[in-house]
């Protein structure tokens, strides 16, 4: 937008005019910050951000129709006058109805997965090295070095662009880890206003024939990491001098974007700008319907892959080597699981230690998982949070409803575990009858 038109609005005059302020006048200020803001992004003052009911949205709403936005961040923290740096489409022309009648305004990070690949490969190295000593700064070096094996780095672009990209993966058949880059998006794509591309398979295979070398090139390279800085210029796609990839508010460096984040939170600015309702209800229940699949087995050197992780490393050694979860009873090596990218995890849970707590003070990740997928559920039947995570249910409780497996997340008894649901809000539902009102 430029700083020209923000210390022309409302805002910024109330800003500089309240920079001064006690602890007890702060959140009155930040209040009434987030007010004026509001105001002057819908009124079209500050066009550097976006909302339900700004110039731009009404105008929208105007040509569809339909007033029920599908809005996500990205949208309200850039520009109105944005223009996808890979289609070409400004945030007008982006705007579409979605299968629910609801305009679609949505904006998305694309990002290179190839750092995921190294991640994956690091892991299957470790594995298959059976190395029995942790590699703490070995990890370390992975991730320092994910970004410097990407194609293209990260850029904002519209929905349609990147669920083209996820199209095009499809049609070529290309491995997991790889993304086309915005140039290359733009030569396989039609747009047109107000509707989703149309991708070109000819044009796909023939630009997923000319990227497969250099996509072979790096996961080489990630197998052999020598020869990285001699080679790199085989892939780095830069984008234009003067670019801003991604222009959403936290990440410009306009004096107007240090005024609204001094006084408005990024929560409560999303909340006020974007739509006030949810699209659809979540399935709270679903942690007792849907069994999950079951676990991989641990790998021979699994431990020294643990290690390599320094926040598990430390939840291992919080515990004895003969410790068993007290709600599943299984041992430390039975909680341990394989999780994302081969990474090996273990978590131990720190309970309130309290009441019928007081001889379960530590406890699994999965059934910390299933005791908040329990609070969370009931919490949300109710309209009311417990006090604590704990007290509202007994170990005992919780062990009756779960059937514990080696490396996995825990099978669910369904009908135990709707049975307690509807005994914890009974018991909650006393509990806050008995509160004072």
């Amino acid at each position: 937008m430029g700083d020209d038109r923000f210390i022309d609005s409302r805002f910024w005059d109330w800003y500089v005019s309240h920079r001064l302020f006690t602890l007890d006048e702060e959140q009155t200020l930040r209040q009434k910050a987030l007010s004026i803001l509001v105001d002057c992004v819908n009124s079209g003052e500050i066009p550097s951000l976006d909302g339900i009911a700004t110039p731009l949205a009404k105008r929208i709403s105007a040509h569809h129709g339909v007033d029920d936005f599908e809005m996500n961040s990205h949208w309200i923290y850039v520009s109105q006058d944005w223009i996808c740096p890979c289609c070409g489409r400004s945030k007008f022309q982006i705007s579409r109805i979605g299968r629910k009648r609801q305009i679609l305004a949505k904006l998305v990070i694309h990002h290179d997965h190839i750092g995921e690949a190294l991640e994956a490969a690091f892991h299957s190295a470790f594995e298959s090295a059976g190395t029995g000593v942790e590699q703490v700064e070995g990890r370390r070096l992975v991730e320092r070095m994910q970004r410097a094996f990407a194609a293209y780095e990260e850029v904002l672009i519209c929905e349609d662009c990147n669920n083209a990209d996820a199209e095009a993966k499809k049609i070529a058949g290309s491995p997991q880890y790889f993304s086309f880059s915005i140039g290359q998006i733009r030569q396989f794509i039609s747009s047109c206003v107000h509707q989703p591309h149309r991708v070109d398979a000819l044009k796909v295979a023939y630009i997923w024939q000319q990227a497969q070398p250099a996509y072979d090139l790096r996961m080489q390279l990630i197998r052999s990491v020598a020869h990285a800085a001699a080679t790199d210029a085989h892939w780095y796609e830069p984008y234009p001098r003067g670019t801003h990839a991604i222009p959403v508010l936290g990440m410009r460096s306009e004096s107007g974007d240090h005024a609204i984040r001094q006084w408005v939170s990024s929560e409560q600015l999303i909340k006020e700008l974007g739509p006030k309702a949810p699209r659809s209800t979540a399935n709270l229940s679903r942690w007792r319907n849907v069994s999950q699949k079951a676990g991989k087995p641990l790998p021979a050197n699994f431990l020294a892959m643990l290690r390599s992780e320094e926040v598990c490393a430390r939840a291992w050694d919080s515990v004895p080597e003969d410790w068993r979860c007290p709600i599943c009873a299984r041992l430390k090596e039975q909680t341990t699981y394989v999780g994302g990218e081969g990474k090996i995890s273990f978590y131990a849970k720190v309970t309130s230690g309290r009441g019928a707590w007081a001889n379960a003070k530590t406890i699994c990740n999965h059934c910390e998982s299933t005791l908040m997928s329990l609070k969370l559920e009931v919490s949300r039947s109710l309209g009311s949070t417990p006090s604590d995570s704990y007290s509202f249910v007994s170990p005992d409780e919780l062990c009756g409803i779960i059937t514990p497996r080696a490396h996995s997340q825990h099978l669910i008894r369904a009908n135990e575990a709707a049975d307690l649901v509807v005994i914890v809000a009974q018991r909650l539902s006393r509990m806050t009858a008995k509160v004072p009102g």
